[in-house]
């Protein structure tokens, strides 16, 4: 299972880094309009990322909403506090084709 996981973070790296080898000097990333191949790689890349990204997002989300209402009941309802832990909690719940390429940036927590 290591071997998958660290095969996968491998492969989305150089994923996310074609892109910029393959656009010329002065055109920006998201100008660059990617081959189909390539495309479809890329969505392939980002469902088979998400099969293990999803799973242990899903769980950080719901041991920071847990926590986060810990914390406000323990202060005696001081929303601030629990807020302060509740900001762990936004962010992108799956990775986008788009995240991979370098047009967006991967959003996990506030």
């Amino acid at each position: 299972m290591k071997h998958v996981a660290c095969a996968m973070l491998v492969a989305a790296t150089l994923v996310s880094a074609l892109p910029a080898w393959g656009a010329p000097q002065e055109a920006r990333v998201e100008d660059v309009t990617p081959h189909p191949a390539q495309a479809a790689g890329i969505g392939l890349l980002a469902a088979v990322v998400n099969v293990v990204y999803f799973p242990v997002r899903l769980a950080v989300t719901a041991v920071t909403a847990e926590v986060g209402g810990l914390t406000g009941w323990l202060t005696g309802g001081d929303a601030p506090s629990a807020s302060a832990i509740w900001g762990a909690t936004d962010g992108q719940a799956y990775i986008k084709p788009a995240i991979l390429e370098g047009r967006e940036r991967l959003r996990f927590g506030s």
